[in-house]
C-alpha cells in the first residue's frame, strides 16, 4: 500500500471561509491505498486530516475516524466535518466509482462491495480496536453492513442521518418515487444521454431546493457550490446506478441486531430521507445506541451543522473514554 502518512499534500485548496465549522479548515493529504475487495488488489484514494497534536490533553493518543461519504458524494463532502473535528486523525475515501476512485472491475457495487472496500482500508490502515468507524447517510448503511459482516473490532459506530426508513412506504413515498423513476429513465437511454441526465444542471437544482434547510446566505451559497462541482463524479451510469439501488433498498435496521457495540446515531429533525419514528425504531434496535437529533437541519448535517454534529461525536467519545457504555 501507499503510506498514507507520508503522501504529498491533495491538490485540493480551502472552498473558502466556512465559519460554521467552529474550526480552521484542514487540507487533508492524499494517498492511493490498495485494498483487497473480493480476493483482488484494488486502488483507493484516501485523504487523511491530521490532528494538530499527537494525543489528547491528558498525553492519551487520540482515537481516529474512518469517515464513508453518501451516495454520489466524495471526500469532499466529509471536508467540513473533519474540520469540525480537529482533534482527532480524520480518513475520508471515495468510494469505488466516485470521486478519484474507479470502480472495482466485474463487481457489483453493491453494500457486500462497499463493505469489502472498507474492511480493505482498515486492514492497509491499521484501523480497529480504538478507533471509530462513521459513515453519513448512504455511508451509514456501507458502515453497519461492514460492522455487521466482520469479525474486525471498533471502539464504535457513528451513524449520521442514517437510513432509519423504508423509502418507499408512508410519507417518504412520493418523493422516492419520483427518485425511482429519474433512475429508471436514466437506465432506458444510451450511456452517452444516461450521463447528460444524471449530471443536468435542473437535477442538481432541484436537490438544492429539496434537500436545504439552512436561511443563512453563505451556507446555503456553500451547499450549491459543492453540489455543483462534486454531485456528478461518479464514473458511469452503470455504477452510479447500482450505487443508487444499494442506497434505496436497505436500511440500518436489517444490520442492527449484529451491532453490538456503542453507536452514535446523529438524527437531523427535518431529515428528508427519515422519519422521526423511524430513528426511533432504529435507536431501540440496537444494544448499545445513543440518537441525538440536530434541530433546524435537514439531510445535509455534513454541511449546515458540522460544528454541532462533531460536538456531539465530541461528547459520545468522551462517554466511550470514561466507559459508560
Amino acid at each position: 500500500m501507499t503510506d498514507h502518512r507520508s503522501a504529498m499534500p491533495a491538490s485540493d485548496a480551502d472552498d473558502g471561509d466556512t465559519p460554521w465549522t467552529g474550526a480552521p479548515p484542514r487540507t487533508g493529504e492524499s494517498a492511493t491505498v490498495t485494498v483487497d475487495v473480493g480476493g483482488r488488489d484494488h486502488p483507493v484514494r484516501v485523504w487523511r486530516h491530521a490532528a494538530p497534536t499527537a494525543g489528547s490533553s491528558d498525553g492519551s493518543p487520540t482515537r481516529r475516524l474512518l469517515l464513508i461519504h453518501g451516495f454520489r458524494g466524495d471526500h469532499h463532502g466529509m471536508a467540513l466535518l473533519a474540520d469540525a473535528l480537529a482533534d482527532h486523525e480524520v480518513l475520508v475515501p471515495d468510494l469505488p466509482g466516485f470521486g478519484e476512485t474507479a470502480p472495482v472491475p466485474g463487481a457489483r457495487h453493491d453494500l457486500d462491495t462497499y463493505a469489502a472496500v472498507v474492511e480493505g482500508l482498515a486492514a492497509a490502515l491499521g484501523l480497529g480496536t480504538d478507533d471509530v468507524l462513521a459513515g453519513h447517510s448512504f455511508g451509514s448503511l456501507v458502515v453497519a453492513a461492514h460492522a455487521a459482516r466482520t469479525s474486525r473490532s471498533w471502539a464504535s459506530l457513528v451513524l449520521i442521518c442514517p437510513i432509519s426508513d423504508d423509502i418507499f412506504t408512508g410519507s417518504l413515498l412520493p418523493g422516492a418515487l419520483g427518485v425511482e423513476a429519474f433512475y429508471a429513465a436514466a437506465r432506458a437511454v444510451p450511456e452517452p444521454g444516461a450521463l447528460r441526465l444524471l449530471r443536468c444542471r435542473p437535477i442538481i437544482e432541484l436537490t438544492n431546493l429539496t434537500m436545504l434547510t439552512s436561511r443563512d446566505a453563505q451556507i446555503a451559497a456553500y451547499v450549491r457550490d459543492q453540489h455543483r462541482r462534486h454531485f456528478s463524479g461518479f464514473s458511469d451510469r452503470h455504477t452510479v446506478d447500482e450505487a443508487y439501488r444499494a442506497s434505496s433498498r436497505h436500511t440500518v435496521g436489517e444490520f442492527a441486531d449484529q451491532l453490538d457495540l456503542p453507536v452514535l446515531l446523529i438524527g437531523a429533525a427535518r431529515d428528508q430521507l427519515s422519519t422521526a419514528e423511524g430513528r426511533r425504531r432504529l435507536r431501540e434496535a440496537l444494544p448499545q445506541a445513543r440518537l441525538e437529533v440536530l434541530s433546524g437541519v435537514g439531510h445535509l448535517v455534513h454541511y449546515e451543522k458540522p460544528a454541532p454534529a462533531a460536538r456531539a461525536i465530541g461528547r459520545f467519545l468522551a462517554d466511550l473514554d470514561a466507559g459508560v457504555f
